[in-house]
């Protein structure tokens, strides 16, 4: 590029030479005019030809950057993003939920995990996790598909039992994993995840959970005890009043209000 302007420099030269050139040339004064014009007609020539080159490989350049973007852009538009993570249960936040999500804007497909971190150098609570991550199929066997913004989850551990086996070994926890996936054109992409239990060392919550849970657990008890009473001999004590016992009561209440209201009246004009 940088060449060809300078050519485009260096033609005005070249034509001022050849002018010098040609006037000492032994050229008839009659056809002088001549060759002026036909030198000038070539050396524009040459500019627009040139130009038109410079044109055609710039609007070449355009169209191949276009058609790039065209492909990225396609490209980002169907691109999965898998990750997982842990997350406490709505039980209780001691109860750890292994979630494998798809964040990303495509299907993912052919999901596979392994772990980096070296099997040789794992504490006793990292090769329990791993012990435990094998047991789920999705996870040792591979995932097939995974549709946009959807996940797997299932439960890993407790970090009562853990504390309970491990003390306060299993918050040293730390594993590094890859994960392999390809979108619906078979493109395929790789992505760090880590679980880190350091994280969640120190965490408490108040209360007893989620209320909702509370809720279903006591009406659970509920119809445990209704179901006893039902599929049992046991009776229950019902007091049954007819209209005719309301009335009765309804008349005594009444009569009673207008004893108190006489007694009043009497206090009063006493």
């Amino acid at each position: 590029m940088y060449f060809v302007i300078l050519m485009l420099f260096m033609l005005p030269a070249v034509f001022v030479a050849g002018v010098v050139t040609g006037s000492n040339a032994e050229i008839p004064r009659e056809q002088a005019g001549v060759y002026i014009s036909s030198a000038v007609s070539a050396i524009a020539t040459m500019i627009i030809a040139i130009l038109t080159i410079i044109l055609a490989i710039e609007t070449w350049r355009l169209r191949r950057n276009q058609d790039t973007q065209i492909y990225d852009n396609r490209k980002e538009a169907i691109k999965p993003y898998v990750e997982i993570s842990l997350e406490s249960s709505f039980v209780g936040f001691q109860f750890m939920i292994l979630r494998v999500e798809n964040v990303g804007r495509g299907m993912a497909k052919d999901i596979s995990f392994k772990l980096v971190s070296d099997k040789n150098e794992l504490t006793r609570s990292e090769i329990k996790i791993v012990n435990e991550l094998d047991r789920l199929s999705f996870f040792k066997n591979n995932l097939s598909v995974l549709g946009v913004n959807k996940s797997k989850k299932s439960f890993l551990f407790s970090f009562i039992d853990m504390t309970g086996e491990f003390g306060s070994e299993v918050f040293d926890t730390k594993l590094l994993f890859n994960i392999n996936f390809s979108d619906v054109e078979g493109n395929n992409y790789t992505n760090n995840a880590i679980i880190d239990l350091s994280e969640y060392k120190g965490i408490t919550e108040l209360g007893s959970g989620n209320p909702a849970y509370r809720t279903s657990k006591e009406l659970e008890k509920i119809r445990k005890i209704l179901s006893s009473v039902v599929d049992s001999n046991k009776k229950i004590n019902v007091d049954s009043y007819s209209e005719n016992d309301r009335d009765e009561e309804r008349k005594r209440n009444e009569s009673k209000y207008a004893e108190v209201l006489e007694e009043k009246r009497d206090k009063d004009n006493l």
